[in-house]
């Protein structure tokens, strides 16, 4: 099941694995943003696809 996660502008990133997700997450904050999360605050904001 695919997992996904939105930033608040609505950026939308989608990822079959959990680490590969949390990875693109933090890589689109850092360059998008200016801005660092943690592997922990980015697994709570995940979301899973049905």
């Amino acid at each position: 099941m695919a997992k996904r996660w939105t930033c608040s502008l609505g950026h939308r990133i989608e990822a079959d694995d959990e680490e590969e997700l949390v990875r693109l997450v933090q890589e689109h904050m850092r360059r998008e943003h200016g801005m660092e999360l943690s592997r922990d605050r980015v697994r709570r904001q995940i979301r899973e696809e049905e």
